[in-house]
């Protein structure tokens, strides 16, 4: 089974530097109830979340203010979140951390940390760009890593 890779924005917007530190030191990442869905897509971004399967992967940013790390989901999404009014909480496991504290200024895509997404799947048909623009840069790692071989 071929894991996904996800973007997970928890933006400036609701989240301060602090919160993203403590929610990296809890394991738990969040996405609130009424983010909606990007363009044209079938599901919202909160139902993609709380779909993911366990053992998927995604990226963390804070907005485009930085990539931190490359978590893996370790279970099913709780509706109650210590946020409370609408924030659902997600447990995951931290599998690398970033390599870098840089700002993202490559290519413009919904899994790119320069889009106003929360929480976006990196395509098929893109992983050999995600892994240019973000595994190798960010991470310092390729797909092969996670036993993936294009």
């Amino acid at each position: 089974m071929k894991p996904s890779f996800w973007k997970l924005s928890q933006g400036t917007q609701y989240f301060s530097y602090a919160e993203i530190i403590e929610s990296i030191a809890t394991g738990l990442v969040y996405v609130h109830k009424d983010t909606g869905a990007k363009s044209i897509s079938d599901l919202t971004q909160v139902e993609n979340f709380i779909g993911a399967p366990i053992g998927d992967y995604f990226y963390l940013t804070h907005g485009n203010e930085g990539v931190y790390l490359i978590g893996q989901f370790s279970g099913a999404t709780n509706l109650f979140s210590k946020y409370g009014d609408g924030w659902l909480e997600r447990p995951f496991k931290f599998i690398f951390p970033s390599v870098t504290r840089n700002r993202y200024y490559g290519v413009h895509k919904w899994w790119s940390p320069s889009d106003n997404s929360t929480f976006t799947k990196v395509k098929d048909e893109d992983l050999n760009l995600f892994e240019q623009e973000i595994l190798k840069p960010h991470f310092d790692v390729n797909l092969e890593k996670f036993g993936i071989k294009l």
